[in-house]
């Protein structure tokens, strides 16, 4: 079994996994979502049994405010319920180069804090160091209890280090000092928000010219500073791609690729990086992959994401009768459902009545 959950997230991220056997599954977690998101992650925890609510690992992608938002409330208790393995997440301390010994960074900030008064595992899979796939290496691989392996992807040594500036400017503009956890926790604890309850178209589109559009890297240094990997079960697979750049994930992909002597990398779903923006899903990127499900998480709010341009490049170079997952039906996902017959796209959306999405691998 091979379960992934896209809880309903707004405009943000918030991805629910489960493998292993169906009685009593192991468990990941990728990012929070923004802070409306908080109400029904608690909600979907509390489904499972305090004994055995655990997370193998607990993915925190990158500092954006629709990642982390949510992950900071769930931290902020006195006493966590919950175990974790854990936890991926690249800080302040993770940012400078490796030869020395909405603000997403000051979220980034509160993270840090939290997982040091919890005293949680912390990128030790990384031997605490930075999540990284090293320059001109093969990208990391790992093994998760029950069987899940894991390979990363993003970020490169370039990325996560052009962070620290913005990190350090945004962090000092809140009044703190970067990698502070006093001043953090302090400042934390004055912010309402992140209190938990009980502590406080037409669909008429030419898909070639689209598709083919001029691709255009994002080049925020935060989501390129985002964890990335692939996640094997079994015979099952699924990359996870959080906001990451794409020209990271296709030199990282090449790299896996040149490794295991394939030409095209199969997987049976991908998680859509940044939403399916148009600038991180590249014609590049797609046609590495063989893949027939793509999950986008996000209700289209703010960034009206996914973007036309990025589903074209599904559409035509993701093979034939590619399936997409929206778990929203809002104005930026119902189009995709008119233009389905014309294109042969699959599109797959909530319940009626339902929040979010399962997909079974």
């Amino acid at each position: 079994m091979y379960r992934i959950e896209m809880l309903p997230a707004l405009h943000g991220d918030c991805i629910w996994i489960e493998y292993g056997h169906e009685s009593k599954p192991f468990r990941i977690l990728i990012d929070g979502g923004p802070v409306p998101t908080y109400d029904i992650l608690r909600n979907r925890m509390e489904r499972v049994s305090k004994e055995l609510r655990r997370f193998e690992l607990m993915v925190i992608t990158h500092v954006d405010a629709d990642h982390i938002e949510s992950a900071v409330k769930l931290l902020n208790v006195q006493e966590l319920d919950f175990e974790v393995g854990d936890i991926w997440f690249n800080a302040w301390k993770h940012l400078l180069p490796a030869n020395r010994d909405e603000l997403g960074p000051v979220q980034g900030e509160y993270v840090s804090a939290l997982i040091r008064q919890h005293g949680l595992p912390w990128n030790r899979a990384f031997n605490h160091g930075p999540v990284v796939v090293p320059e001109g290496a093969d990208p990391p691989c790992f093994d998760l209890p029950g069987g899940m392996k894991l390979t990363l992807l993003s970020p490169d040594t370039h990325r996560l280090a052009r962070l620290a500036p913005e990190w350090a400017k945004a962090v000092r503009a809140a009044g703190l000092e970067p990698g502070v956890a006093k001043e953090a926790l302090e400042d934390l604890s004055k912010r309402k928000k992140y209190r938990p309850p009980d502590e406080l178209g037409t669909g008429r589109f030419d898909i070639t010219a689209l598709a083919d559009a001029s691709f255009r890297s994002d080049n925020s240094p935060p989501n390129g500073s985002s964890i990335a990997f692939l996640a094997e079960y079994q015979e099952k697979s699924c990359m996870f791609l959080g906001d990451a750049h794409a020209p990271v994930l296709v030199d990282a992909i090449e790299r896996l690729l040149a490794h295991r002597g394939e030409e095209k990398l199969l997987v049976d779903a991908i998680k859509l990086p940044h939403h399916g923006s148009r600038n991180n899903v590249s014609r590049e990127l797609i046609e590495l992959l063989q893949c027939s499900r793509y999950l986008v998480s996000t209700n289209g709010n703010i960034f009206e994401h996914p973007d036309a341009e990025a589903i074209a490049r599904i559409i035509k170079y993701g093979g034939r009768s590619p399936g997409i997952y929206f778990n929203y039906l809002s104005d930026t996902t119902r189009i995709w459902k008119e233009t389905s017959i014309r294109t042969g796209l699959r599109v797959h959306f909530p319940d009626q009545g339902e929040s979010g999405i399962i997909i079974e691998l």
